[in-house]
């Protein structure tokens, strides 16, 4: 039962009745969903950072700490961010997502197919055929109809996806 205080000439308001509190009990749940990723970047980046606290570095260039290091501070950023970015400046109505459809979810599920197809074949196709593949598919899922896409983007991700890892990085793939 809601409390009633006095209000102006002897009138007596029950929370909720200002428009501003209507606007802001309507859009809480929208403001609480901005939180969750919030509050995912910044404790994953934080328990990254102490769990790298734990490998051993024998000194010298980049270590084994350098990357999990490096992730940790970019999500603890990215989470102070997203405070600056969506939680704070408020919700808009462009910021309310659509309705979720049955296609959407057919193609959440296809994308977690085509990803885990993705890490099943690393290891038995070339490395630049399974990411044309991939890539490929993802842009079919996603509804991309245009032949110039569909041939020049897999090919340019391929190719810098290869310049990065094999040729700069020397990742054995």
């Amino acid at each position: 039962m809601a409390t009633e205080t006095p209000g102006p000439a002897g009138t007596a308001e029950r929370p909720g009745d200002h428009p501003e509190d209507a606007v802001l009990l309507k859009n809480l749940p929208y403001r609480l969903r901005e939180l969750i990723p919030v509050a995912a970047a910044i404790c994953l980046g934080v328990a990254v950072l102490i769990m790298a606290g734990e490998i051993t570095d024998r000194g010298g260039g980049i270590g084994p700490r350098f990357w999990p290091i490096m992730l940790a501070w970019v999500l603890i950023g990215l989470g102070v961010l997203l405070v600056f970015t969506n939680v704070l400046r408020g919700v808009r109505p462009s910021d309310i997502p659509d309705d979720m459809t049955w296609w959407g979810v057919g193609q959440m599920v296809l994308t977690g197919l085509v990803l885990i197809g993705y890490l099943l074949l690393f290891n038995v196709l070339q490395f630049w055929l399974i990411t044309l593949v991939a890539t490929f598919l993802l842009l079919v899922v996603y509804g991309i109809r245009s032949w110039k896409v569909l041939v020049f983007l897999p090919l340019i991700i391929g190719v810098i996806l290869h310049v990065l890892f094999i040729v700069l990085l020397e990742v054995p793939l």
